[in-house]
């Protein structure tokens, strides 16, 4: 160990190699014994007495983490001719080294804080946490990639979400990293400490795996039926005016397949985000002849995301659509993509801006959640405000029976990213204890229970439609109660657990 603390760029190779691997255990890989290996990393970076060396060390970690974790991102200037393939390093390489700052910087308080030739380790994991919430909301936020990620890789251990929420969920993966390396630590007390911080890790995982066997059967409705519709229509064609006919040609096929098995039923039938080249009120006319084409049933929605345009500003949108043609609802984005949908501060960026798109989607104002009769309150949300916890959170009420979240993964290819934009959205079902309708032009269209599970599914590039009977949502998580109060006692019980170790007068060194 000493050694190699003494090859400084063997070392900082294998911090960075540490964080690749640790990568494996989040979907699609999965391997969850891997996440040991991050804890492994945050063990050999707490021996660093040099404040400078330990937030660079810190940094490099999580550059292997996000470097890694969201190459897939770069895939999207390879798929469309509006962005340049040179910026690519904007979002291979820029992106992780931003990122990474927030790691480094909590590698650095924890250290700061610690006294000298004492164990930090408890406090880079608090700290870890803690920048990892700040990373979720500061400059609009990216909650992408964090560690509690790995605790979707199954429906057994998802279940803790709903107990605790994603960000203590953080706190537990990091905590149950390190625990093997707690105890090759020499310092007193470590069995003590290692049973105080494992007790209650696996019991919330108790908790989780009999919340799911216990869970109750949920009936499905057969008056209240979902379809989702898939298209698959490729990035590069998504926009060509001339391929257009045949794109709405194939939605409407999709929507009207079966659609005598579903005579007089409530049904709710979902188009993707920019399902196709349009926006409104352009094609008020359009949308009208479409859903009276495919809306036969009284009782039948259609939900189509386009684009549109209102008092001169750029919207990505969604709306209900009745059989009579007319617009019951319209909701505009609210949390936008920086870089994908605006450039921040783009009259000082003017030389990266002009590889992008021209003109700025502007922001949506908040609005009542929609009201569907048959269905009840539903909370619509585009592409990756699913992400956003906090705010999907702020807007459900009592009354809220379902959550829909359109998406076009078709930007990221057969890569990683459809898989992990799939798992973040369970994690929103899961937290909340609600259904969850996913409709992507290409990627993993899914309709997801409160537990987490895949009811139906249309894999990534394939073009279909699947209908299932609405699940009923859950009365209550302990999440969806208290919310981030949670985070805020798992932060305490750490830092009450690192005060009486510290409160000892022994050296820490490794063993």
């Amino acid at each position: 160990m000493e050694k190699l603390h003494n090859s400084t760029y063997l070392f900082y190779i294998s911090i960075f190699s540490i964080g690749v691997i640790s990568t494996f255990a989040i979907p699609p890989f999965s391997f969850l014994p891997l996440i040991f290996a991050l804890g492994f990393g945050i063990y050999l970076i707490s021996f660093i007495p040099s404040l400078k060396k330990i937030f660079f060390a810190g940094w490099i970690l999580g550059f292997g983490w996000f470097s890694f974790g969201l190459y897939w991102i770069g895939l999207a200037f390879l798929v469309s001719d509006t962005y340049s393939i040179f910026l690519m390093p904007l979002s291979v390489v820029v992106l992780p080294c931003i990122l990474s700052f927030f790691w480094g910087c909590a590698f650095l308080c924890a250290k700061l804080i610690t006294q000298k030739n004492k164990s930090p380790i408890l406090m880079i994991i608090i700290f870890l946490s803690l920048f990892e919430y700040l990373r979720a909301h500061l400059f609009t936020g990216f909650p992408w990639l964090m560690p509690s990620m790995v605790l979707t890789s199954n429906v057994y251990i998802i279940q803790v979400l709903s107990y605790i929420g994603s960000f203590t969920g953080n706190l537990i993966i990091l905590t149950l990293s390190v625990l093997p390396s707690i105890l090759f630590c020499n310092m007193k007390y470590k069995y003590f400490i290692f049973i105080l911080l494992l007790v209650p890790t696996l019991m919330i995982f108790c908790f989780g795996g009999i919340r799911f066997n216990n869970k109750e059967i949920i009936p499905k409705s057969d008056n209240q039926l979902i379809s989702l519709v898939q298209p698959n229509i490729l990035q590069k064609d998504k926009w060509n005016l001339k391929k257009r006919k045949g794109h709405i040609k194939q939605l409407i096929k999709l929507s009207t397949e079966d659609s005598e098995k579903y005579k007089d039923k409530n049904r709710l039938i979902i188009w993707p985000e920019t399902s196709f080249e349009g926006s409104i009120p352009n094609e008020i006319s359009l949308l009208s002849n479409i859903s009276q084409k495919i809306l036969k049933n009284k009782k039948a929605t259609l939900v189509v995301g386009l684009l549109s345009n209102q008092n001169e500003k750029l919207f990505n949108s969604l709306v209900f659509l009745n059989s009579d043609g007319k617009i019951n609802y319209h909701y505009n984005k609210i949390h936008l993509v920086p870089f994908g949908e605006y450039i921040p501060f783009r009259s000082y960026l003017s030389i990266i801006a002009k590889f992008f798109s021209p003109r700025d989607f502007s922001r949506g104002s908040f609005k009542q959640n929609y009201y569907l009769k048959g269905f009840g309150e539903i909370i619509p949300l585009i592409c990756y405000e699913i992400l956003f916890s906090d705010e999907v959170y702020e807007k459900i009420s009592e009354k809220t029976k379902l959550l829909i979240n359109i998406t076009n993964d078709a930007w990221f290819g057969k890569s990683v990213g459809p898989f992990q934009h799939l798992s973040l959205a369970k994690i929103r079902a899961v937290e909340l204890g609600l259904p969850l309708a996913r409709v992507a032009n290409t990627g993993f269209s899914a309709f997801i229970s409160p537990y987490g599970e895949e009811i139906i599914k249309i894999p990534l590039y394939v073009s279909g439609v699947q209908t299932v009977g609405l699940y009923p949502p859950l009365d209550d998580t302990l999440y969806k109660k208290y919310g981030e109060l949670i985070f805020i006692i798992s932060i305490i019980y750490i830092l009450i657990i690192n005060l009486i170790i510290n409160a000892k007068k022994e050296e820490f060194n490794e063993k």
